[in-house]
């Protein structure tokens, strides 16, 4: 039976439930997990790490679930955090989509890198920067994105103790930094601690 294109939060849950619930049991019960392709259209975006927590966010400030979908969807066809402007420039569409930004926003609150995990299993790496892209590059909730911002670089600096993964997060400030000065101090600090602590170990 095929799956509806845009689910509810409720409705993927049950769908990750049952993937979840099959896997344990060919482990369990020691029977061949067969991987295939996509079984319907868009299972890819169904399976996204990224996806059910943005649905739930969505859900929670009122944006349409077709609305925060297509932000999943433009997910799914990236392999990778964003390296060049034009990879970065990918978010300019929904960063102009102000019920698509208060998703976002929401996301962030509570979407964190598991800092104490070396390679954040289980984290969608790529889609956090695009949604951190996202924000940067917004004009709607401009205090409330920078407030966001400024809290994700005192995350990194609190939790990424040897500065491993914060270059990533440094990157968006650099290359976002020159149409939006407020992004450029934040790059600047974001060095200054990196030297602070390299001249420190």
């Amino acid at each position: 039976m095929g799956k509806k294109q845009v689910p509810t939060a409720s409705e993927l849950r049950e769908y990750l439930a049952k993937e979840r619930a099959y896997l344990v049991d060919c482990v369990k019960n020691n029977k061949t997990f067969v991987i295939t392709g996509p079984k319907f259209p868009g299972e890819t975006i169904w399976r996204s790490k990224i996806t059910l927590p943005l649905l739930e966010a969505a859900e929670e400030v009122g944006t349409s679930n077709e609305e925060i979908w297509e932000l999943c969807k433009k997910r799914t066809q990236t392999t990778h955090a964003p390296v060049t402007l034009k990879e970065y420039q990918r978010m300019l569409p929904f960063a102009q989509k102000e019920k698509t930004v208060d998703a976002v926003l929401k996301l962030l609150e509570t979407y964190i890198p598991p800092f104490d995990d070396k390679y954040w299993t289980g984290f969608d790496i790529a889609g956090y920067y695009y949604c951190l892209a996202l924000i940067s590059l917004s004009d709607y909730r401009k205090e409330d994105c920078e407030k966001q911002l400024w809290t994700t670089i005192d995350q990194f600096f609190k939790y990424d103790i040897g500065m491993e993964n914060i270059p990533v997060l440094l990157r968006n400030m650099t290359i976002l930094g020159s149409s939006r000065p407020v992004l450029k101090k934040m790059g600047a600090i974001i060095e200054a601690e990196i030297e602070k602590r390299a001249v420190n170990k």
